[in-house]
């Protein structure tokens, strides 16, 4: 069946004629942790694209709008951006996506879709809607994973599929079951009115909040969106003392078949982001935070309030109120765009602090870090490269040993999810044990894209300072090749790569090879 879709697939661009006049890139297609979303990224960090907070995504379809007809200077894509129409509805061009793991899962910044062992196929179809004030995108996402055995890791958790960290205290399954995995997930789907530069709506997209790229504390493309309201600035808002853009979102989170006994199966989630950059915008500096709190029995104006909670335990906590888990960030950016050249970094916390002092004296405990870097070199109008790099720690920090205890980053009690949402991280998978690395190097034509990218994570199985022991030192390498050609309105891309598990069990290391393929057939769009 695999076999037949992906077939019908090429043969679908191979018919599409080279010279097609259809413009098969949309801007519609920016959602979070797109290809498109990397290609528009570079354009900002030349210039190209202004105004605009990179911290807090999707962008709001006016912004899209606003690019598609400001974009005057030649890009190598140009040719494909089709100019957005202030009322329409137009189709989704679908998507075909198939990947094979020889040994074991592999797949990260994939949103919903669980990359097992064996054969996993998704794709997706929609349309959207644009109207005025209004705008919609219906977008689901169909699944299926093969869900192939192989060998678990012993874990303390009450499933024998739990997670292999310890503590057990997250919602981050080794295997889906023991069968084959299907999943419907609604996607990049939404619904939203933009007036006066606020949007408001609901929305089961992907969030992106913090300055990285494709790598972020709090949320980015790693997990499934969660259905969530929401109501923020649609546009960065400018002032004499410079732009702000800001976001609310409160949502709800469920925990997946495997995950441990905890105090709620569904969980409340409600946070905040904030963004300040000065009227030039070669500096973005923020604040995020978001909660995890039991899915309440009746809503009340405090839940509302929930974001605005504060910073250290208080009184509601500490008297046997809600036991919620807090994680916030702070963060900033720093743009060359004369030359092409962005730094960013981020410092994050999981749980209140006890005190101000607390925070002061050890700033620290169940913290993580973030940082990295976007360069765009050898410029022109029909080609350039990117050269990408994040770094991220969440190690546990040595005041562990002086009795101040410590989690891996996104762990949590009693609410034993984490920060997960159906069995996979929110944030970055860099530091779902320790930390690693996200280095890529690509070449961005007329024709595509053609990259090479290298993922490193540090996994060790305990929560010891230092050097893991012989026994503990796990480590993961994933080395890869990635393309993407065009052909007429037609996409093509494909991947190829090794991952290297070392010591992924005590003595004993284990290699997973994978592919990937994915189309995305021409509806042949009128000319605009």
């Amino acid at each position: 069946m695999v076999a037949g879709f992906v077939s019908l697939a090429v043969a679908t661009i191979a018919l599409t004629p080279a010279n097609a006049r259809a413009q098969g890139t949309a801007w519609n297609e920016a959602w979070v942790g797109s290809e498109w979303e990397v290609y528009a990224r570079a354009l900002a960090g030349r210039g190209l694209l202004r105004d605009e907070s990179w911290s807090i995504r999707p962008f709001a379809p006016q912004t899209l709008e606003r690019w598609a007809d400001s974009l005057t200077s030649k890009h190598p894509w140009a040719s494909r951006l089709s100019k957005q129409r202030a009322s329409h509805v137009a189709l989704l061009r679908p998507s075909l996506s198939s990947s094979y793991n020889s040994a074991f899962p592999w797949g990260m910044n994939d949103g919903p879709v669980w990359q097992g062992r064996g054969l996993n196929v998704w794709g997706t179809v929609g349309a959207s809607l644009r109207y005025g004030i209004l705008s919609a995108r219906f977008e689901p996402l169909l699944a299926y994973a093969a869900n192939q055995s192989f060998t678990l890791i012993p874990n303390a958790g009450g499933s024998p599929f739990g997670s292999a960290l310890e503590p057990a205290s997250i919602d981050v399954p080794q295997r889906f079951g023991t069968k084959s995995y299907g999943l419907f997930n609604p996607g990049q789907s939404y619904v939203r009115l933009d007036v006066f530069g606020l949007g408001a709506g609901f929305s089961t997209e992907n969030v992106f909040w913090g300055p990285g790229v494709r790598q972020a504390l709090l949320f980015d493309a790693n997990g499934a969106g969660f259905p969530h309201l929401f109501l923020g600035t649609s546009h960065a808002l400018g002032t004499p003392i410079g732009r702000f853009s800001g976001q609310l979102i409160y949502g709800r989170l469920e925990q997946s078949s495997w995950a441990a006994p905890s105090a709620a199966a569904s969980r409340f989630g409600a946070g905040g982001i904030g963004v300040w950059s000065p009227p030039s915008g070669w500096l973005e500096l923020g604040l995020a935070r978001f909660y995890h709190r039991a899915w309440p029995a009746n809503f009340t104006t405090h839940d509302l309030l929930t974001p605005f909670g504060s910073f250290e335990h208080d009184k509601q906590v500490f008297n046997g109120g809600e036991a919620d888990n807090q994680l916030a960030s702070v963060f900033g950016t720093v743009r060359a765009t004369r030359i092409g050249l962005e730094v960013f970094g981020e410092f994050g916390k999981n749980d209140r602090n006890a005190t101000t002092r607390d925070l002061e004296v050890e700033p620290e405990h169940n913290s993580a870090w973030l940082l990295g870097f976007l360069q765009t070199v050898n410029w022109s109008d029909s080609r350039f490269w990117t050269i990408r790099a994040e770094v991220a720690n969440g190690r546990v920090s040595p005041i562990q040993n002086l009795g101040r205890s410590q989690t891996t980053f996104y762990d949590h009690s009693p609410l034993t999810q984490g920060h997960t949402e159906l069995g996979q991280l929110l944030g970055t998978p860099l530091i779902e044990a320790s930390g690693g690395a996200d280095i890529a190097v690509d070449r961005w034509t007329s024709d595509g894209r053609i990259g090479i990218g290298v993922i490193e994570r540090q996994m060790p199985s305990d929560l010891s300072v230092g050097m893991p022991s012989v026994r503990d030192s796990r480590s993961q390498w994933d080395l890869g090749i990635s393309a993407t050609r065009f052909r007429g309105a037609s996409d093509i891309s494909a991947a190829i790569g090794h991952v290297w598990d070392l010591n992924r069990l005590p003595g004993k290391s284990a290699g997973n090879s994978y592919v990937r393929i994915s189309v995305r057939p021409s509806l042949h769009l009128p000319k605009h």
